[in-house]
């Protein structure tokens, strides 16, 4: 089978509309619809710009790039701490979970659908370093076994959990069908724009001021020399 219809069947795995996806869970807008918080598109609009996107592209976007950069150097560590730090931004509880437990499906899934690939270096990491692998982080691990370009993968995520979030909106919101299409093509040329902005050699929500703190993240193993020796440094292209 080649790169394309690999990268073909991992897209299916990608689909919001597929109970086993990998986006199944929708980064909190449901509970926010059921509590009356969300109720018109310009209540779905300000989730989406001023909520999620900027989650989206300052954490786990920027994980993406940071899992490619250590995976590229076999540093299993550090994508470990990356996913702790992925686990402390999220709140609450529920936005916290979710991207585990899709990660832990999306996993399993892909074992089944491609069996060559090698997932043995992140799940011993996860196992040695006390975490539970988060979406992001298995998105970007399968996209770069599979030779995919950064931006490529980083864009298909992005759009990915935007198109989720319509898919719930649409079960679960009163719109007309052609205003919340209308809306979702607007909001994905504003993720395009705000991806677009960002300098691909900050970043910042990796600063080391986030791991100083040891009771943070008490799981982890730092390295006697202390938290320096440990801690991702604030720019990942420096690697």
């Amino acid at each position: 089978m080649n790169r394309g219809n690999k990268l073909l069947d991992y897209v299916k795995l990608l689909d919001s509309s597929l109970q086993v996806g990998g986006f199944s869970h929708s980064f909190g807008l449901n509970s926010k619809i059921e509590r009356g918080m969300i109720r018109t598109s310009q209540d779905l609009e300000t989730f989406m710009r001023l909520e999620l996107y900027p989650s989206l592209i300052r954490i786990e976007g920027l994980a993406i790039k940071g899992t490619y950069t250590f995976a590229a150097k076999q540093d299993y560590r550090r994508i470990a701490l990356i996913d702790k730090m992925l686990h402390v931004q999220h709140s609450p509880a529920e936005q916290r979970n979710s991207p585990r437990a899709t990660g832990k499906r999306l996993i399993k899934l892909s074992k089944a659908l491609h069996p060559w690939m090698d997932f043995s270096p992140l799940e011993k990491a996860a196992d040695q370093y006390g975490t539970a692998i988060s979406l992001p982080v298995v998105h970007a691990w399968i996209n770069y076994q599979l030779g995919v370009p950064l931006l490529n993968a980083v864009s298909g995520y992005l759009h990915a959990a935007k198109n989720v979030c319509f898919l719930h909106a649409r079960q679960l919101l009163s719109m007309e069908p052609n205003e919340l299409e209308q809306l979702r093509k607007t909001l994905g040329d504003h993720l395009d724009q705000e991806w677009n902005k960002m300098d691909l050699s900050d970043a910042s929500v990796f600063h080391r001021s986030r791991f100083t703190i040891h009771p943070l993240i008490p799981n982890f193993p730092f390295h006697e020399g202390g938290t320096k020796a440990s801690r991702v440094p604030s720019k990942l292209t420096s690697y």
